[in-house]
């Protein structure tokens, strides 16, 4: 196996009543997938953190054109792109065992000083394979008023090894304000994330979603008054 594809499996706590796998789980393999291998480049949470720093997700954009059924296996290839001083990006394929594209994305990574909780320049030498994907850059995004919104907290379990929600949850907060007639949908989408700002543990929370038509609804996380996350979801 290349060192840089990495098989999973569809387990029944990643299908909903589609049969098919739920968005969010299949963020959350694919967020693995990529640090996994940024340990296998040498820059793993454990050596990044004895030099007090970390990593963070800033932005990333996703086209998911196939949502993979119960059992089913996928291979999640992991590959450099385009990259700066501050940013990082790892560029990502989703493909079925046979070899069928299912999915695409760019992340684009940070480095992070643990102490000032300021982003840091970083040089990261990898001899990791270069690969441009289909997939547009992560889109910015911006918001304004609200359809739906719901108050809650930034729970033990949601918060990571940073002490601040995990990305993932983001996405969970996100998805759990949709519609059925959007998450039921087999399509494809295209899903874009901007991190802004940090939500620490027991943290108040007031999620947002904007709907525009049939197939678009952005998506907003506020902490107190300060904007932490903006999403946007399209419907291809």
């Amino acid at each position: 196996m290349e060192k840089n594809i990495y098989t999973d499996t569809i387990q029944p706590e990643d299908i909903d009543q589609t049969g098919l796998t739920m968005i969010p789980s299949l963020y959350r393999k694919v967020i693995a997938a990529v640090g996994q291998n940024i340990r296998k480049e040498g820059y793993g949470l454990d050596v990044m953190a004895g030099r007090g720093l970390t990593w963070v997700l800033a932005r990333c954009g996703f086209v998911f054109s196939k949502r993979p059924e119960l059992y089913s296996s996928i291979k999640i290839g992991v590959y450099k792109g385009k990259e700066d001083s501050i940013c990082h990006a790892r560029n990502i394929e989703i493909r079925s065992t046979e070899g069928e594209l299912m999915g695409c994305g760019i992340t684009y990574w940070c480095v992070l000083d643990k102490n000032t909780r300021r982003l840091v320049k970083s040089c990261m030498e990898s001899d990791l394979e270069q690969r441009a994907v289909s997939c547009e850059a992560p889109k910015r995004i911006s918001f304004a008023g609200a359809d739906k919104e719901v108050i809650g907290q930034a729970g033990y379990s949601e918060c990571d090894f940073n002490g601040h929600l995990n990305n993932s949850r983001y996405v969970d907060w996100f998805f759990n304000l949709l519609p059925d007639k959007v998450t039921s949908v087999i399509r494809p989408i295209r899903l874009d994330i901007n991190f802004k700002t940090e939500i620490l543990r027991g943290s108040e929370i007031l999620a947002s979603i904007k709907e525009f038509g049939e197939r678009q609804i952005d998506f907003c996380l506020r902490q107190r008054n300060s904007v932490a996350c903006l999403a946007s979801l399209s419907i291809m």
